[in-house]
């Protein structure tokens, strides 16, 4: 006699990722020629692991209203007629979307001026200035983090690795809480950017969420590295998913 299984859920990963190519991002991971043959092979290591999840649909950070132009792309590359440019999108989820034979991928951000007041760099340039002490404990550890110290010189592999470490994402996470304490008496200069992160991540977990619409769903979501304890943490706070890390795949 078969036992059903209770309360079966879908699976999601997020794979924490640095941008490959050019990003606004205030850290940024500086690598040699990604095109290059040594990192191609590292690359193609990467997207062997993480297929071992077997994921049934593949999630990007982009905007979700480029999804049309995303898919021409990844059509065209699949009939042989689109060489991958550097970013994680083509290099890691074009070629797990092929691999894994889908017909589609899934562009699933937002980017919309929202409930921003300030962008990050200008809270963070306000922060230097008027709030140094705040500043230092906020940022600090960042100088000594794996984005800034020569992460970009190890295997593609190796950055991925250090990059899903629940502990550097947990200090992320906590950074971008603790934004909430620059202030005056009488602004929140923290809030005006950090009201709008939030916003863009809870669109990401329900874009994610619109995905995961059959118990047997798995997931896989490309992710920038800030993003990947905010967006797991509401996902499990949801009761909808099953969140599995990525490390495991990658070691």
């Amino acid at each position: 006699m078969e036992h059903k299984i209770e309360n079966a859920k879908p699976k999601v990963m997020l794979v924490g990722m640095f941008h490959m190519g050019e990003t606004p991002d205030q850290y940024k991971v500086e690598t040699d020629n990604l095109l290059a043959e040594k990192r191609q092979q590292e690359i193609g290591e990467v997207v062997k692991r993480l297929g071992a999840f077997k994921p049934t649909q593949i999630a990007v950070e982009l905007e979700k209203k480029h999804n049309k132009w995303l898919n021409d792309k990844y059509k065209s590359y699949l009939e042989g007629t689109y060489e991958l440019e550097v970013n994680e999108i083509d290099q890691i989820g074009f070629r797990l979307a092929k691999e894994a034979d889908h017909p589609e991928i899934h562009a699933i951000d937002w980017m919309g001026e929202g409930s921003c007041r300030k962008d990050f760099g200008e809270v963070y340039e306000w922060a230097k200035e008027h709030q140094p002490e705040l500043f230092q404990d906020l940022f600090g550890w960042l100088e000594e983090s794996p984005v800034t110290r020569g992460l970009g010189s190890k295997s593609v592999l190796e950055m991925l690795k250090e990059i899903n470490e629940e502990e550097l994402n947990r200090q992320i996470h906590q950074t971008y809480l603790n934004m909430s304490r620059l202030k005056t008496k009488e602004e929140y200069v923290g809030m005006d950017w950090l009201n709008w992160w939030y916003e863009r991540n809870l669109i990401l977990y329900s874009n994610l969420i619109d995905l995961a619409s059959a118990s047997d769903e798995r997931i896989l979501f490309l992710v920038g590295g800030s993003h990947v304890e905010i967006v797991s943490n509401f996902l499990r706070e949801s009761g909808k998913v099953i969140v599995e890390p990525a490390l495991p795949y990658l070691n």
